[in-house]
């Protein structure tokens, strides 16, 4: 829980500033909004073990799902109030939590034969302990005619994700095994600095639509897996590798100074690699991660500060929704 206060009290330190702004020094163009969210994730997390540093042939491979996590949130905007009318810097941040609960299996194979058969096999009950996701963006936004607007901006992602499987059965070359209580935690922190763009369309009056993209190699993960029976912790520490996010989101804009947002974003991380550490040991270049999911949920975007004059735009056509 510290630190996801810590983590909160970041996010809130970035937003606060922008809320001072008074209308009369922006021209009243810019705008502040705060959107309440909540959704889930549907995906799967996977830890690897390679044979030999620098060869693609796995020792093991461990799945850890979110199958489906749910969770909620919260996201603030500061930026053009109408981005169909104004050029505008743009910064954006979310945060969410997700609750624990089951969120799948956990699957264990290794590869300790000459061959490229599995030789060890173990499925296990899998529960979420803790989850937070962080966002936080800065980019500017160009009007590109009445009815669309581009916007590029770059990113920081923080992810962390916890689990812990359960209970379940193991088979292995000396027979079948079951398995009762906690078997093994595992924890994944990833670090992404991205660059992105996103396209918004307006519709008419009440519909919008965006869609974004993000790809960066600037991918880091610190990981933690500790094997309870054993009493052994093995540490990885990951880098580089391809990060792709790609979304879509449908904006409602039916109700005076609130939005309604239907979004659905697709988060894949691949090919990180890097050194693992098992009892101060460390074994160069035989750890990895992967982590793929998609992201679908709602938010409901309400306009704080920078509520337009008399004559301007009616608030039902205006839309600057939060970055998810």
């Amino acid at each position: 829980m510290n630190n996801i206060r810590k983590i909160l009290i970041l996010v809130i330190m970035i937003i606060i500033p922008f809320t001072s702004l008074p209308a009369e020094n922006t021209g009243n163009k810019y705008s502040f909004y705060l959107s309440p969210l909540a959704g889930f994730l549907y995906g799967q997390a996977e830890e690897i073990v390679y044979r030999f540093p620098g060869d693609s042939q796995y020792l093991s491979l461990l799945l850890w799902d979110l199958k489906p996590l749910v969770y909620t949130g919260l996201a603030g905007y500061f930026g053009p109030r109408n981005p169909f009318e104004h050029n505008g810097w743009i910064t954006a941040g979310s945060l969410k939590f997700g609750f624990p609960h089951k969120t799948g299996i956990m699957e264990n194979r290794d590869w300790l034969g000459a061959g490229n058969n599995v030789t060890h096999f173990s499925q296990h009950n899998l529960f979420s302990q803790s989850v937070f996701l962080v966002d936080l963006s800065l980019g500017y936004s160009w009007r590109l005619n009445d009815y669309l607007a581009l916007r590029t901006f770059a990113e920081f992602s923080f992810l962390h994700f916890s689990w812990i499987a359960k209970g379940g059965s193991g088979q292995y070359p000396f027979g079948q095994v079951s398995f009762n209580g906690p078997v093994i935690e595992y924890r994944q922190n990833w670090f992404i600095f991205s660059p992105g763009i996103s396209l918004k369309g307006r519709i008419n009056h009440l519909f919008s639509l965006e869609g974004r993209f993000n790809y960066s190699p600037l991918v880091f993960c610190a990981a933690r897996d500790r094997h309870i029976e054993r009493d052994t912790v093995f540490l990885d520490y990951l880098w580089w590798g391809h990060y792709f996010k790609a979304g879509g989101k449908l904006i409602f804009s039916v109700i005076s100074n609130m939005d309604l947002t239907l979004y659905l974003n697709y988060l894949h991380i691949t090919e990180t690699r890097g050194n693992t550490n098992i009892s101060g040991v460390i074994y160069n270049d035989v750890g990895g991660a992967a982590f793929s999911t998609l992201d679908m949920g709602i938010s409901a975007k309400i306009r704080i500060i920078g509520l337009p004059t008399r004559g301007t735009i009616p608030l039902e056509i205006e839309s600057a929704e939060p970055l998810q």
